[in-house]
């Protein structure tokens, strides 16, 4: 078959990568980045992404560079309120082992990617890559770089997030949704003893939402978003530090503890927006996966495990069909209905948490508590579970 160009090197450009390697299919990735830093700073990698990177080969591997919550003594990674009482029925990761023959996993991006990247080829990823031009005929595509260089290829995927270059060459003015929402998160040095009990967890305060779990023996991954104007920025790190103490005001000791500990260049802030949903993920030769087909908000923790998925299925595919508009069209029929309905729901669960008045929060919690744990069950059958 002849060579694949994907745009983007991150988790779902990878992940695309080594499935099409391991099926034969040349292929070559092409990041704007001149090096591979990662975004963000911690990931959860829940059963069905880890029953991917199992098929893979890679499980064993990202659970090395990794942590499982149940080797740390914890049994559940719940949602509670400021007083640390249930909210939603939390993850019961011994029950999530048996029914799904996975763990949850947690890692820092950093290792992550780096388990990626050594199951490939070392010249399969060239930097300094910026895409700024598409043509494509019925037999090609051709790509154009910012340094001048151009690649043509039979077939390319856009795999370069939210803000998508390749999208916009071929669904112009697609609109994000900006959710009224900024997150802080960060990792911080820290033996996860000094969490207790639970060694995981996310709290919903009346300003703040944080949560907390360790990615390695000595490193923890924390993150907390609060209502915020689009586009706001802190004055200092010192100034994000202290603003987040006083709205956490509510919150256990531990998210203070982490807050303080972080470093200046630790501390990342993002706007959290996702997509509004696209018609068709595709163009001709051209298709999209991962944040660039259907970004969502991360408050299902599935955004780099719905590009996992995309990635296998599209390998799949693209292996199948000879031609590329078949792959991409199976492709989307497969992918299209959950990775949406994850867009949906996570976008709900955003709403929920960060309700403005102290009424509303309360009636929240009144109701979440009312929530039979047999319906958590099923929303977490739903994205778990893996139907090819």
């Amino acid at each position: 078959m002849q060579p694949i160009t994907i745009i983007g090197g991150g988790i779902g450009g990878l992940c695309l990568a080594i499935g099409l390697e391991q099926r034969q299919i040349p292929v070559q990735i092409y990041e704007a980045a001149p090096a591979l830093r990662p975004v963000g700073a911690g990931i959860l990698l829940a059963p069905n992404a880890m029953n991917l990177l199992e098929r893979w080969g890679l499980a064993e591997a990202v659970r090395q560079r990794g942590l499982c919550l149940s080797a740390l003594g914890g049994s559940e990674f719940g949602i509670v309120d400021a007083q640390g009482r249930s909210l939603l029925t939390g993850f019961d990761l011994k029950l999530m082992r048996e029914r799904f023959g996975q763990e949850l996993v947690t890692i820092s991006r950093a290792a992550l990617q780096q388990t990626l990247l050594a199951a490939l080829p070392t010249d399969c990823v060239q930097l300094g890559k910026r895409l700024v031009g598409l043509q494509q005929t019925a037999e090609s595509v051709q790509a154009e770089f910012a340094d001048g260089s151009t690649i043509q290829n039979a077939c390319l995927i856009g795999a370069d997030g939210l803000r998508s270059a390749v999208r916009e060459q071929i669904f112009p003015k697609q609109c994000l949704r900006y959710s009224g929402q900024t997150s802080h998160r960060a990792l911080v040095q820290l033996d996860y003893r000094e969490l207790g009990q639970p060694v995981a967890a996310e709290i919903w305060g009346q300003q703040l939402r944080f949560g907390y779990t360790p990615v390695g023996q000595d490193l923890v991954y924390w993150y907390a978003t609060s209502l915020a104007a689009q586009g706001q920025r802190d004055a200092s790190p010192a100034a994000a530090r202290a603003s987040l103490l006083a709205q956490g005001h509510d919150l256990p000791a531990i998210a203070k503890t982490l807050i303080e500990r972080t470093s200046n260049e630790a501390l990342l802030r993002t706007d959290i927006s996702d997509l509004a949903h696209l018609k068709t993920w595709y163009q001709g030769r051209i298709g999209l996966l991962g944040d660039a087909a259907h970004a969502t908000t991360p408050n299902l923790g599935q955004g780099g495990c719905q590009a996992i998925e995309d990635a296998w299925v599209l390998a799949e595919m693209l292996a199948r069909y000879e031609q590329p508009q078949l792959a991409f069209l199976h492709y989307q029929k497969r992918r299209m209905p959950k990775a949406q309905a994850i867009v949906d729901t996570s976008w709900l669960v955003g709403s929920l948490v960060h309700l403005p008045h102290a009424w509303q929060q309360q009636l929240r919690n009144r109701v979440l508590r009312l929530v039979p744990r047999s319906l958590g069950q099923r929303q977490t059958n739903f994205i778990y579970a893996l139907n090819f």
